[in-house]
């Protein structure tokens, strides 16, 4: 049994590209060694994560989840008798708060669309340009973003359907219809009749139903979403698509009196959800302070 009929035998087809990606990501690091792989191999994988990428406690739990479940598929096909890490679990504290005063405002989110330009593979410039609008413009997530097919855009109503978690809990974002920007209108409209067909030709396909297509036409992994727009960028220029969602969220609060409405628009299934990207009067002023005080 492939490691891809055992994902989708057990875990849900949403999580079926991710979960390949992180037992991918384990296996390419130890290579031959990794089905023989220890408990020391293991905590050093994780500590090497650590050093080398700037990854959250939430992202760093993910990647032990992946390797979990590649040495639960060697159980399952016999190529293990045990498992060396089932019982490990890391300890690192996840920041749950939303720390607004660090978000983009909207002038650099309007600047990131405006300027962005790609150095090499320019027949992909159009295709980045329209996943960084839908970061700014419609706050998608980056896997809402790599599931969007071509049927949820209506170029007509400008209009874009995202379709909802099939995994439904209290942060699986929900479905809604979004209305696209003017400016969105005529890059979607050049990559649907011109980028996309030509991408398509990479993979020999005639069709597929995917919106966002790989370089050579496949259908794009959510994680690497932020390095295709990020390519070539040194580490201080490059934009974090999380950190875009929040931003619009937040810059959206502060324009907007109705939560239910900001609320809707990003998808959360509960206010409560939405509440944390707003400021307080206190800390609207505290920011100021720290920003304009003589002393500072």
């Amino acid at each position: 049994m492939r490691i891809e009929e055992y994902l989708q035998k057990k875990y849900s087809k949403s999580t079926l590209s991710s979960n390949l990606y992180l037992i991918k990501r384990f296996t390419d690091y130890y290579d031959k060694k990794a089905p023989k792989a220890t408990f020391k191999d293991v905590l050093n994988y994780i500590e090497h994560l650590r050093k080398n990428y700037d990854l959250s406690p939430k992202t760093l739990r993910h990647c032990l989840y992946g390797v979990k479940i590649y040495f639960n598929y060697l159980l399952e096909i016999g190529q293990r008798k045990d498992h060396p890490c089932s019982e490990l679990f890391l300890k690192d504290k996840i920041d749950r708060q939303i720390q607004v005063d660090s978000l983009y405002s909207p002038e650099t989110l309007e600047t990131f669309f405006e300027t962005y330009q790609i150095k090499k593979k320019k027949y992909l410039e159009n295709r980045n340009k329209i996943i960084i609008s839908l970061l700014i413009y419609q706050a998608l997530t980056v896997k809402e973003i790599a599931e969007l097919e071509v049927e949820n855009i209506n170029l007509e109503k400008c209009e874009i359907y995202i379709k909802g978690s099939e995994e439904v809990t209290s942060k699986s974002p929900q479905a809604r219809t979004l209305p696209l920007q003017a400016k969105q209108i005529l890059l979607v409209y050049n990559y649907l009749n011109e980028d996309r067909i030509k991408l398509l030709k990479y993979n020999n396909k005639k069709e597929s139903s995917i919106f966002i297509l790989g370089q050579y036409g496949e259908k794009i992994n959510a994680h690497g979403i932020s390095k295709m727009i990020n390519e070539q960028k040194p580490k201080t220029e490059q934009i974090q698509p999380m950190k875009i969602r929040q931003s619009v969220i937040a810059n959206l609060l502060k324009k907007e009196n109705d939560t239910r409405i900001v609320q809707v628009f990003s998808g959360h299934k509960r206010a409560s959800t939405t509440i944390q990207y707003k400021q307080t009067e206190f800390e609207i002023l505290q920011n100021a302070v720290n920003n304009y005080h003589p002393i500072r």
